[in-house]
């Protein structure tokens, strides 16, 4: 069996951007060459792991397919043997180590980035786009209505936690590309999700900096509205840690960012301010347009969390309305334009099998 060029041309090209964009980031020379191996280290390591535990899924979830349908339990090792030959003949283990790799390359790469090349750009644009909200908004500023319909500190728990639990789906769902059969499914979310970095939270980013709601009043400079929002938030913690809880992880977050910025201190993994356009925002919405070519009920579930990230991005202070409306738009735009080029990659060709299995 001959290696299939179109996997490899994918594959390669999806790398190929990756490593462009590290090249371009690292070229600027503002970066520590040391800091960034350690974090790219990081970021491998972890990712390499979270591959290996999604095999072990996949292998149970094929195992109970192959259950089903043949009306005895396959052997695992059998199973393994004709993934590891199917994958090796088709493209030499390509499509199953680029997805986990390009995440790390794009997540290094991207820490970097908004660490020490984005503050440059500085911050000036939040009276703008603080602005658009109100005005988006019929004259009430955006959070005010949130914190309307979801006062309260329970209220503001709960959407916190969905709010930080973006982490999981912002790995796993490149992880999953390793392991998926539809190689236009593959293709096309890896790359959108590279694309959705570089263009969105970096080219974007720079042209339109801005620090967000939380960081209004240190950046933009005197109180704002966004004081009584801060104020409000941090109400809700003192009553949260009183009865015995963590309180809101966003207000210790948000400290954390402004420390580490205020401080000039090394690389560290998630580190970094920017607002507009919003990458919360933008990948939930990824998350979403992936999930409905795999189930369509799993797409669904994923729309309603797009649309609480969006909320609570507004609610926590993270992000105005505008970064993820405009986020979500882009996002759009860019699964639809890779998926074309995607079909042109991978000559079109037509997938009949399940979503998500490992090979016969």
């Amino acid at each position: 069996m001959k290696a299939d060029i179109g996997e490899l041309r994918a594959a390669g090209v999806m790398l190929g951007i990756a490593g462009l964009y590290m090249a371009v980031v690292l070229g600027t020379g503002l970066i520590p060459s040391g800091q960034f191996v350690q974090l790219f280290s990081v970021y491998a390591q972890s990712l390499g792991a979270l591959t290996l535990a999604a095999g072990g899924i996949a292998l149970f979830v094929e195992c109970g397919r192959r259950a089903r349908r043949e009306g005895a339990a396959p052997s695992p090792f059998g199973v393994i043997r004709s993934f590891v030959a199917l994958r090796w003949q088709r493209d030499r283990f390509l499509s199953l180590a680029a997805p986990p790799l390009v995440c790390a390359m794009m997540l290094a790469t991207f820490n970097a980035f908004k660490q020490l090349v984005l503050p440059r750009a500085g911050f000036h644009l939040d009276p703008l786009f603080a602005a658009w909200d109100k005005a988006l908004f019929l004259g009430t500023d955006p959070w005010v209505v949130t914190h309307k319909i979801l006062s309260g500190p329970a209220a503001t728990l709960a959407i916190d936690s969905f709010y930080h639990g973006w982490f999981v789906p912002m790995t796993l769902g490149v992880i999953v590309c390793a392991y998926l059969r539809d190689s236009h499914l593959r293709t096309q979310y890896v790359l959108s999700y590279a694309v959705s970095w570089i263009l969105i939270g970096s080219v974007l980013a720079w042209l339109f900096p801005a620090a967000g709601p939380c960081f209004y009043d240190d950046f933009a400079g005197g109180a704002s509205t966004f004081t009584t929002l801060m104020d409000t938030l941090g109400s809700y913690d003192r009553v949260l840690v009183a009865e015995g809880g963590n309180g809101i992880a966003a207000l210790k977050n948000q400290q954390a960012l402004l420390n580490h910025f205020s401080s000039g201190g090394p690389l560290v993994l998630g580190g970094g301010i920017s607002a507009m356009p919003s990458m919360h925002n933008a990948l939930a919405v990824l998350f979403a347009l992936g999930g409905m070519r795999i189930n369509r009920v799993l797409g669904w579930v994923m729309w309603v969390y797009a649309t609480l990230i969006w909320i609570g991005s507004i609610h926590l202070g993270w992000h105005y309305a505008v970064d993820g409306i405009a986020a979500a738009v882009l996002a759009v735009l860019i699964w639809y334009v890779c998926g074309r080029a995607a079909q042109v990659m991978l000559a079109a060709r037509e997938r009949r099998e399940p979503a998500l299995a490992l090979a016969e």
